[in-house]
């Protein structure tokens, strides 16, 4: 065969061959002329070249498409018909993911399906299905979303997603459930588990997370875990040398530790504990209505975010979390990062001196905000180079003016635009459409469609399968 340079380059195995139209529209100039250098008329060249552009925006062999195609029949199927199971499947596999659980809770609402809180009496090593029926009125007001009468199922987060609870330490405690039925107080879980696997951290955790609640306040918990491991540790050195007590009974039977009566934790800690620990809030913060109201006002949500996005100028909203003020080297002045959390997603907000002198009488813990920026990425985390913040009153804010916009690349063909026109129009809704056609190398020529779609997952599929990952782009 002969060695044609632009052949070779694209066979290199570089990153822009896949799913970069505009690279590889850079490259036909360089790989038309090499194959001509080397025998090739230009004309076959020009077609050798357009069958190898199309593997630019999507390439798969059929039986890879087949399988594909396949497990999205299979995973929709179960969805449609058994959304119950699928979603606790869904989250049991995602559990090592807070942010994944915390989006498949937000879906869980969407399809009215109960989510219940981690519960050391009910909850298993992953997320299961929860009989509603045999749960008391105290257990179902508990649920993270809404019980409807008419529903019988629902789904019972797993121990597995709570931080620095291992396979192990949960192995253990199901083990003793199985075994001796209910825990009825710490004392009893730390008594009847292997402490050496269900450590102080693990324990900590449980009780911060919410899983114990019913067992007794998480304040009062918290202040008598020390002595509890003491004594547990106690029972288990005597089980170990066969003491029993003076009437035969086992010093498990005997020990009982009562809960001090002590205020529970401030709301704040508790929304603390449960953020860090789950990823999401178990109690009803008092900013929680203001975001469920942020959708009309902000340019995307936090978890929405991707590289795609990176020098966009975006408006973003969420409570603060975190404010860490610092001082420039250059000129002393104050500026700050701010962590803002839309109750989902969370980013980090870098404010200049000028801004946060602005702005830095509201940019405080638990209070709502609007931040509008352009979008950087720094050690592989995306953030917010803000330009401007204000309060989020949702009676005077103005609501964003969403539009979409899909980039076509050089060399498309008029089929391929019509298949476009096509798929939108499939997709009625209110986000305005503009299609960005190249120019010649100049600033690309903006076409605004006369309708307006519903902007999804699967719509975003279909037109990057048209013409590439870069090509649809919400603004």
């Amino acid at each position: 065969m002969q060695d044609i340079r632009g052949l070779k380059q694209i066979n290199s195995g570089k990153p822009w061959v896949k799913k970069k139209p505009e690279e590889m529209a850079k490259q036909k100039n360089h790989f038309v002329e090499g194959c001509v250098e080397n025998g090739m008329k230009r004309e076959k060249a020009e077609e050798l070249f357009k069958l190898i552009e199309t593997f630019a925006a999507y390439g798969f062999n059929k039986p890879h498409a087949a399988s594909y195609a396949m497990t999205a029949y299979q995973t929709a199927y179960m969805k449609a018909n058994f959304p119950v199971e699928f979603m606790a499947a869904v989250m049991t596999a995602e559990s090592g993911d807070s942010d994944k659980i915390a989006r498949a809770i937000e879906e869980c609402k969407r399809l009215e399906i109960v989510v219940l809180p981690p519960d050391i009496n009910h909850s298993d090593l992953g997320f299961t299905i929860q009989d509603l029926k045999s749960l008391s009125k105290t257990d179902l007001e508990r649920g993270l979303t809404e019980v409807a009468v008419k529903i019988r199922q629902g789904i019972r987060f797993g121990l597995s997603a709570i931080k620095n609870v291992g396979d192990l330490a949960i192995n253990s405690i199901l083990s003793a459930r199985r075994k001796d039925g209910e825990f009825k107080t710490i004392m009893d879980l730390c008594a009847r588990v292997d402490t050496r696997l269900v450590n102080k951290k693990a324990l900590e955790s449980l009780i911060k997370a919410g899983a114990m609640d019913t067992l007794g306040s998480r304040a009062a918990q918290l202040l008598i875990l020390d002595q509890c491991l003491e004594e547990s540790h106690k029972i288990a050195k005597n089980k170990i040398s066969g003491q029993v007590s003076l009437f035969g009974e086992s010093d498990n039977d005997i020990v009982s530790i009562k809960l001090p009566e002590v205020d529970e934790l401030p709301l704040e800690q508790l929304l603390i504990f449960e953020r860090d620990l789950l990823g999401f809030y178990l109690h009803e913060p008092p900013f929680l209505a203001k975001l469920s109201q942020l959708d009309e006002f902000v340019s995307v949500k936090v978890l929405d975010l991707t590289d795609e996005h990176i020098g966009q100028k975006l408006t973003l909203g969420g409570v603060v979390t975190d404010v860490k003020k610092v001082l420039t080297k250059k000129s002393q002045a104050e500026m700050a990062f701010v962590r803002i959390s839309d109750g989902i997603g969370e980013i980090e907000c870098v404010v200049f001196p000028q801004t946060f002198g602005q702005t830095k009488e509201f940019l405080l813990k638990d209070n709502v905000i609007l931040i509008w920026g352009r979008i950087d990425k720094r050690e592989d985390q995306l953030s917010l180079v803000a330009d401007n913040a204000t309060l989020f009153e949702p009676e005077s804010a103005q609501k964003v003016e969403r539009s979409l916009e899909i980039i076509v690349p050089p060399g498309i063909g008029v089929d391929i635009l019509q298949q476009i026109n096509g798929t939108l129009r499939e997709y009625p809704g209110d986000v305005s459409v503009s299609i960005l056609l190249p120019n010649g190398g100049n600033t690309p020529k903006r076409m605004v469609l006369p309708f307006s779609v519903n902007p999804g997952e699967v719509l975003e599929g279909q037109i990057k399968n048209l013409l590439g990952e870069g090509a649809f782009r919400r603004v």
